[in-house]
Protein backbone atom coordinates (compact mmCIF):
# COMPACT_ATOMS: atom_id res chain seq x y z
CA UNK A 1 0.00 0.00 0.00
CA UNK A 2 1.28 3.44 -0.88
CA UNK A 3 1.77 5.51 2.26
CA UNK A 4 2.51 8.79 0.49
CA UNK A 5 -0.07 11.52 0.72
CA UNK A 6 -1.97 11.52 -2.55
CA UNK A 7 -2.42 15.30 -2.37
CA UNK A 8 1.31 15.83 -2.87
CA UNK A 9 1.24 13.66 -5.98
CA UNK A 10 -1.97 15.09 -7.42
CA UNK A 11 -2.86 18.55 -6.19
CA UNK A 12 -6.56 19.09 -5.81
CA UNK A 13 -8.35 21.20 -8.41
CA UNK A 14 -9.12 23.75 -5.67
CA UNK A 15 -5.40 24.14 -4.99
CA UNK A 16 -4.75 24.52 -8.71
CA UNK A 17 -7.52 27.08 -9.06
CA UNK A 18 -6.34 29.05 -6.04
CA UNK A 19 -2.81 29.11 -7.41
CA UNK A 20 -4.04 30.21 -10.82
CA UNK A 21 -6.20 32.92 -9.29
CA UNK A 22 -3.29 34.14 -7.21
CA UNK A 23 -1.15 34.45 -10.34
CA UNK A 24 -3.92 36.16 -12.28
CA UNK A 25 -4.47 38.72 -9.53
CA UNK A 26 -0.85 39.64 -8.96
CA UNK A 27 0.20 41.97 -11.76
CA UNK A 28 3.60 43.59 -11.77
CA UNK A 29 4.09 46.95 -10.02
CA UNK A 30 4.62 48.60 -13.42
CA UNK A 31 1.39 47.16 -14.85
CA UNK A 32 -0.40 48.13 -11.63
CA UNK A 33 0.85 51.69 -12.00
CA UNK A 34 -0.59 51.81 -15.52
CA UNK A 35 -3.91 50.45 -14.27
CA UNK A 36 -3.91 53.00 -11.44
CA UNK A 37 -3.47 55.89 -13.89
CA UNK A 38 -6.22 54.53 -16.18
CA UNK A 39 -8.58 53.97 -13.24
CA UNK A 40 -8.02 57.43 -11.78
CA UNK A 41 -8.44 59.26 -15.09
CA UNK A 42 -11.50 57.25 -16.14
CA UNK A 43 -13.07 57.44 -12.68
CA UNK A 44 -12.54 61.18 -12.24
CA UNK A 45 -13.86 61.91 -15.75
CA UNK A 46 -16.95 59.81 -15.06
CA UNK A 47 -17.50 61.79 -11.86
CA UNK A 48 -17.06 65.06 -13.78
CA UNK A 49 -19.79 63.90 -16.19
CA UNK A 50 -22.07 62.64 -13.42
CA UNK A 51 -22.00 65.50 -10.89
CA UNK A 52 -23.74 68.08 -13.14
CA UNK A 53 -26.41 65.51 -13.98
CA UNK A 54 -26.98 64.88 -10.27
CA UNK A 55 -27.29 68.63 -9.68
CA UNK A 56 -29.82 68.86 -12.54
CA UNK A 57 -31.37 65.42 -13.13
CA UNK A 58 -33.59 66.87 -15.86
CA UNK A 59 -30.41 67.10 -17.95
CA UNK A 60 -30.09 63.30 -17.98
CA UNK A 61 -33.78 62.42 -18.05
CA UNK A 62 -34.44 64.96 -20.80
CA UNK A 63 -31.58 63.57 -22.86
CA UNK A 64 -32.95 60.04 -22.39
CA UNK A 65 -36.42 61.26 -23.43
CA UNK A 66 -34.94 62.87 -26.57
CA UNK A 67 -33.65 59.44 -27.60
CA UNK A 68 -37.20 58.09 -27.56
CA UNK A 69 -36.37 55.24 -25.20
CA UNK A 70 -38.96 53.74 -22.88
CA UNK A 71 -38.83 54.87 -19.24
CA UNK A 72 -36.58 57.91 -19.84
CA UNK A 73 -36.69 58.97 -16.17
CA UNK A 74 -35.45 55.55 -15.08
CA UNK A 75 -32.79 55.49 -17.80
CA UNK A 76 -31.69 59.04 -16.91
CA UNK A 77 -31.20 58.05 -13.29
CA UNK A 78 -29.30 54.92 -14.37
CA UNK A 79 -26.94 57.21 -16.32
CA UNK A 80 -26.43 59.43 -13.28
CA UNK A 81 -25.91 56.56 -10.84
CA UNK A 82 -23.71 54.73 -13.34
CA UNK A 83 -21.38 57.67 -13.86
CA UNK A 84 -21.16 58.53 -10.16
CA UNK A 85 -21.10 54.99 -8.79
CA UNK A 86 -18.78 53.48 -11.36
CA UNK A 87 -16.53 56.53 -11.25
CA UNK A 88 -16.22 56.19 -7.48
CA UNK A 89 -15.53 52.44 -7.67
CA UNK A 90 -12.83 52.97 -10.29
CA UNK A 91 -11.11 55.73 -8.31
CA UNK A 92 -11.06 53.48 -5.24
CA UNK A 93 -10.21 50.35 -7.19
CA UNK A 94 -13.06 48.51 -5.49
CA UNK A 95 -15.07 45.77 -7.23
CA UNK A 96 -13.17 46.82 -10.33
CA UNK A 97 -14.00 43.81 -12.50
CA UNK A 98 -17.70 44.27 -11.79
CA UNK A 99 -17.45 48.04 -12.30
CA UNK A 100 -15.61 47.47 -15.57
CA UNK A 101 -18.28 45.08 -16.79
CA UNK A 102 -21.05 47.53 -15.89
CA UNK A 103 -19.16 50.39 -17.53
CA UNK A 104 -18.80 48.30 -20.69
CA UNK A 105 -22.55 47.61 -20.69
CA UNK A 106 -23.54 51.22 -19.91
CA UNK A 107 -21.28 52.81 -22.48
CA UNK A 108 -22.07 50.24 -25.18
CA UNK A 109 -25.77 50.95 -24.63
CA UNK A 110 -25.06 54.70 -24.71
CA UNK A 111 -23.24 54.37 -28.01
CA UNK A 112 -25.90 52.10 -29.52
CA UNK A 113 -28.84 54.25 -28.41
CA UNK A 114 -27.44 57.76 -28.76
CA UNK A 115 -24.67 57.64 -31.35
CA UNK A 116 -24.95 54.62 -33.66
CA UNK A 117 -28.23 55.80 -35.28
CA UNK A 118 -26.39 58.90 -36.56
CA UNK A 119 -23.42 56.90 -37.84
CA UNK A 120 -19.78 56.78 -36.84
CA UNK A 121 -18.90 59.99 -38.70
CA UNK A 122 -21.16 63.03 -38.57
CA UNK A 123 -20.11 66.04 -40.67
CA UNK A 124 -16.56 64.71 -40.77
CA UNK A 125 -16.40 64.35 -36.97
CA UNK A 126 -16.19 61.11 -35.02
CA UNK A 127 -19.51 60.52 -33.27
CA UNK A 128 -19.63 58.94 -29.81
CA UNK A 129 -15.91 58.39 -29.34
CA UNK A 130 -16.15 59.05 -25.58
CA UNK A 131 -18.73 56.29 -25.13
CA UNK A 132 -16.61 53.89 -27.20
CA UNK A 133 -13.47 54.75 -25.27
CA UNK A 134 -15.22 54.26 -21.91
CA UNK A 135 -16.59 50.93 -23.16
CA UNK A 136 -13.08 49.75 -24.05
CA UNK A 137 -11.78 50.94 -20.66
CA UNK A 138 -14.62 49.02 -19.01
CA UNK A 139 -13.61 45.90 -20.93
CA UNK A 140 -9.99 46.43 -19.88
CA UNK A 141 -10.90 46.68 -16.18
CA UNK A 142 -13.26 43.70 -16.45
CA UNK A 143 -10.42 41.59 -17.83
CA UNK A 144 -7.51 42.86 -15.73
CA UNK A 145 -8.95 44.03 -12.45
CA UNK A 146 -7.57 47.00 -10.56
CA UNK A 147 -3.96 46.01 -9.99
CA UNK A 148 -1.95 46.12 -6.80
CA UNK A 149 -2.56 49.78 -5.97
CA UNK A 150 -6.25 49.55 -5.18
CA UNK A 151 -8.68 48.47 -2.50
CA UNK A 152 -9.18 45.26 -4.48
CA UNK A 153 -5.42 44.65 -4.33
CA UNK A 154 -5.38 45.35 -0.61
CA UNK A 155 -8.27 42.95 0.02
CA UNK A 156 -6.62 40.15 -1.99
CA UNK A 157 -3.35 40.73 -0.11
CA UNK A 158 -5.16 40.50 3.26
CA UNK A 159 -6.80 37.18 2.32
CA UNK A 160 -3.40 35.57 1.82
Amino acid sequence: MDTQNSSTQNPTPATDRAGALRLARTPSPLASTGLLVLRLVAGVLLLVHGVPKLEDPAMATGYAASLGVPAPTFLGWLMILGELGLGTLLVLGLATRVAGTLLLVQMSATWLLAHAPQGFLVDGQVNGENALLYAVLGLTFALTGAGLFSLDGLLVKRRR
